[in-house]
C-alpha cells in the first residue's frame, strides 16, 4: 500500500511538473508577443496540452523529462534575442521558486504543522525534487528542451548553426547515455546541488516564522 501510494504522489508531481512549465514556456512567449502559440492551445493548465506518454514514463522511471513540444514563434517578438532568452530563462526560474515552495510545504508536513499526512509530505517532496530534475535535464542542448533554443540564441552564429545541423545526433547520444545510466552520475551531481541549496533555504524561511 505504501508502494502504491508513493508511485501515485510522483504520478501526480510528474503530471504537474510537464504542465506548469510547459504552460510557463507558452505563456511567456505569448505575453512577448506570440499570439500564434495561443492559438495553438499551449496557453493552458490543460494537462493533455503538455502531455506525452513516452517523457511521461522518463519522468516516472528515470526522473528525468520534459514537456511536450512547444514551437514558439519569435517573430512577433520586439527584441528576437532577448525574447528567445526569457522564454527559455523564466521557466527555470519559475521551477525553481516551484520547488523552494514545495520543499517549504514538506518541511511544515515534517514538523507537524500541516499534521502527519504522510501522502502529501511524499508528493510535495517529490513534487520539489522533480521541479529540479526539470531544470538539470532542460538546460541540456537538445530538441524539444528548453536548453537548444536558449544555446542557439547565445552562441555566436557559427556555433549555433553547427549545434543546429548535430541537434538529432545530440539527441540520440543523450538519450541513449540516459538509459545506459552513464549520464545519470553528473545529472544527479547537479540535482543534488541545486537541492542542498533549496534545503538550506527553505530551513531559513521555515525557521523565520
Amino acid at each position: 500500500m505504501d508502494a502504491i501510494k508513493y508511485y501515485a504522489s510522483i504520478f501526480l508531481a510528474t503530471i504537474i511538473v510537464m504542465t506548469t512549465m510547459g504552460f510557463t514556456k507558452a505563456y511567456t512567449s505569448y505575453k512577448l508577443g506570440d499570439i500564434a502559440i495561443k492559438n495553438k492551445g499551449k496557453v493552458s493548465l490543460n494537462p493533455k496540452k503538455h502531455f506525452e506518454i513516452i517523457v511521461f514514463f522518463m519522468f516516472i522511471f528515470f526522473g528525468y523529462g520534459w514537456t511536450a513540444p512547444i514551437d514558439i514563434s519569435p517573430l512577433y517578438y520586439k527584441d528576437r534575442k532577448k525574447g528567445n532568452i526569457l522564454v527559455c530563462i523564466v521557466p527555470f526560474i519559475v521551477a525553481f521558486i516551484l520547488s523552494l515552495i514545495s520543499y517549504i510545504i514538506y518541511s511544515l508536513f515534517q514538523i507537524g504543522i500541516f499534521g502527519k499526512i504522510q501522502f502529501l509530505s511524499t508528493f510535495f517532496a517529490n513534487l520539489s525534487i522533480l521541479f529540479v530534475k526539470f531544470i538539470v535535464f532542460n538546460i541540456i542542448p537538445m530538441y524539444p528542451l528548453f536548453g537548444l533554443k536558449l544555446f542557439q540564441t547565445i552562441l555566436p552564429a557559427n556555433k549555433a548553426l553547427m549545434l543546429s545541423q548535430y541537434e538529432r545526433i545530440v539527441q540520440i547520444v543523450v538519450i541513449i547515455l540516459l538509459l545506459s545510466g552513464l549520464l545519470q552520475g553528473v545529472l544527479q551531481f547537479f540535482t543534488t546541488s541545486i537541492l542542498n541549496f533549496i534545503i538550506i533555504l527553505s530551513r531559513f524561511i521555515v525557521g523565520i516564522f
